[in-house]
C-alpha cells in the first residue's frame, strides 16, 4: 500500500505555499500605503505645473547649494539637502506612475524630463517597475558628517529606498537583495525604530525591521537560522502591533504573524 501520508518537503512546501499567500494578502498595503503614503490612495493623483515648478525649483536651489558647498565644512549639510530634495522628486514620479497604471502623466514626464537635464534624474529599473532614489547624496552627506543631527533622517531615506526597492509585487521574493544586504537592512531599521525620527518615520523604521525578520525566516535555508528569524520576526511583530495599535500597518503585521504560525 503507498503511504499517503504527508512528507517533510511537502508539509515545507504548503507552509511556505500558504505565508506566501499571506504575503500576497497583504501587499496592496504595503505598496499602496507604506510605499506612498496616504496620497496614492487617492485615485489618478494629479502632478499639477505648479508641483512640477516647485520641484525643480527646491532642486536647482539644493544643487546649486551642494556645488557652492563642496570642500567646505558644510558639504555635508548641502549634500543631505540635495540628498532629500531627490527623495522628494523621487516619490512624485513613483506616485504619478501608480496612479497612471505604470506610465507617467505629461507633467509628470515633463518633471522627469527637466530632471533628466539637470543630471538629476532618478534611474528607472524596468525589472521593479519604478524608479529609484539616486543615494550617492545622501551616502556623501552620511560619509562627511555621520553623526550631524540630520544623519538619522538620511539613513532612513537610505534604509525606506533600499526596502522598498527590493521586491516587486511579492516582499518575499527578492530583487537585487543578497543575504548579508538584508541582514544588515535589519540592523539599521532596528537602530532607527529608537532614533531620533518623527514618529511616522519611527513606526515605520519598527514596520521595516519586523517585515525583513520575516522575510529572512522565509528565505533561509538553514533550519536553525530559519527558526531563529521566525522567532524573532513573531516578537517583532507582536511588539509592533501593540505599540501601532490603531496604525493600518498593524493589520498587516497580524496577518504576516500569522503566516508565520503566531497569533492573531
Amino acid at each position: 500500500m503507498t503511504d499517503r501520508r504527508p512528507t517533510t518537503e511537502a508539509i515545507r512546501a504548503a507552509a511556505a505555499g500558504k505565508f506566501s499567500r499571506c504575503a500576497s494578502g497583504v501587499l496592496l498595503f504595503l505598496l499602496v500605503f507604506s510605499l506612498f503614503g496616504p496620497r496614492a490612495a487617492r485615485a489618478h493623483e494629479v502632478v499639477d505645473a505648479e508641483q512640477v515648478r516647485a520641484a525643480l525649483a527646491a532642486v536647482d536651489a539644493a544643487d546649486a547649494r551642494a556645488r557652492n558647498a563642496a570642500g567646505s565644512a558644510t558639504e555635508g549639510e548641502a549634500k543631505l539637502a540635495l540628498g532629500l530634495v531627490q527623495v522628494e522628486t523621487t516619490d512624485i514620479l513613483n506616485r504619478d506612475l501608480a496612479a497612471h497604471s505604470g506610465r507617467l502623466s505629461f507633467n509628470g514626464d515633463s518633471l522627469q524630463k527637466a530632471l533628466a537635464q539637470r543630471n538629476l534624474s532618478p534611474p528607472f529599473d524596468d525589472t521593479i517597475g519604478r524608479y529609484r532614489l539616486p543615494r550617492a547624496p545622501l551616502e556623501d552627506a552620511l560619509r562627511l558628517s555621520p553623526d550631524g543631527p540630520d544623519a538619522a533622517r538620511a539613513r532612513f531615506a537610505l534604509l525606506k529606498a533600499e526596502f522598498y526597492e527590493s521586491f516587486v509585487f511579492d516582499p518575499f521574493k527578492l530583487v537585487d537583495l543578497s543575504a548579508d544586504d538584508l541582514d544588515r537592512q535589519i540592523a539599521e531599521a532596528q537602530a532607527l525604530a529608537t532614533a531620533a525620527l518623527d514618529p511616522d518615520a519611527a513606526e515605520e523604521a519598527a514596520f521595516i525591521h519586523a517585515i525583513d525578520l520575516a522575510r529572512a525566516a522565509r528565505l533561509a535555508h538553514a533550519p536553525e537560522a530559519a527558526r531563529a528569524y521566525a522567532a524573532a520576526a513573531r516578537k517583532a511583530l507582536v511588539t509592533f502591533a501593540a505599540a501601532y495599535p490603531e496604525s493600518m500597518r498593524a493589520a498587516s503585521a497580524r496577518v504576516i504573524l500569522k503566516g508565520l504560525g503566531g497569533a492573531e
